[in-house]
């Protein structure tokens, strides 16, 4: 029916645009690193180490939303105007990189400069390290790695819906399911096997240490959490205005 043409022709619009909000997300995080190293701040990320999160972890989570079934509110919702409202707009880029981007940034560096004897490699060569303290920086490079992967799987969970609750909502798309699986082996795999941790220079992490990298997973479910909730309490209001003005008309 035409009813159900017009919810596709959302569905396909409104996936496509949480695919793009997803991709940005780690993009301020990715690149704080090499204007960082300009301060005098020790390695947090390699050239390799992104690539990995581009080529390995995002693109395949960005094709899994084409599979992501409608919110409930998707019909109820006013045409986009295609003009006006642009597929990537200030509110994407808003979102992406100065909102979840920023969370997921803050986490990392929290994550960094908390793993040990980091703060001692400040405004030091990389040329000039010890075998000991490579090793450091390893670590933090890992520990930063580990952290940001966990950030895109939040920012992945989130992006999912606009307004509804991830807990009425929940995970439907079972290829993006797939997708959460595979980002957190391979993150492991990076960080926990000897040819890999060669190859893309990290060291392994403890489990206190892996666990703080989730910091910036739960700190972007929380604060979701609170906007969605926040959007759906205006929606609410502005509805039942418009129900009393109605009643009044009539």
């Amino acid at each position: 029916s035409v009813v159900e043409a017009m919810g596709q022709g959302r569905l396909c619009s409104e996936n496509l645009k949480k695919s793009i909000m997803y991709t940005l997300c780690s993009k301020i995080p990715q690149v704080m690193p090499t204007f960082a190293e300009l301060l005098g701040v020790p390695t947090a990320l390699t050239v390799t180490q992104v690539l990995l999160i581009d080529i390995g972890t995002d693109i395949w989570t960005a094709i899994a939303y084409a599979f992501q079934p409608a919110e409930a509110s998707l019909m109820s919702q006013k045409p986009r105007h295609p003009l006006r409202e642009r597929m990537v707009d200030w509110t994407v880029l808003m979102y992406s990189y100065f909102y979840i981007g920023m969370i997921q940034m803050a986490a990392c560096w929290f994550v960094f400069f908390n793993m040990p004897h980091i703060l001692d490699l400040m405004h030091k060569q990389a040329s000039l390290y010890t075998f000991e303290e490579t090793k450091w920086n390893y670590a933090g490079m890992a520990a930063y790695y580990w952290t940001l992967v966990l950030g895109q799987l939040g920012a992945a969970m989130v992006t999912t819906t606009t307004r509804t609750s991830l807990f009425s909502y929940g995970l439907p798309n079972k290829w993006l399911n797939v997708c959460f699986v595979m980002e957190v082996l391979l993150a492991a795999a990076v960080i926990y096997t000897g040819p890999c941790q060669r190859l893309f220079k990290t060291e392994p992490l403890t489990a206190v240490q892996a666990l703080m990298g989730c910091s910036g997973l739960m700190a972007i479910l929380l604060v979701e959490e609170i906007r969605k909730a926040c959007t759906r309490w205006g929606d609410n209001r502005r509805d039942a205005k418009a129900a009393l003005l109605l009643l009044q008309e009539s």
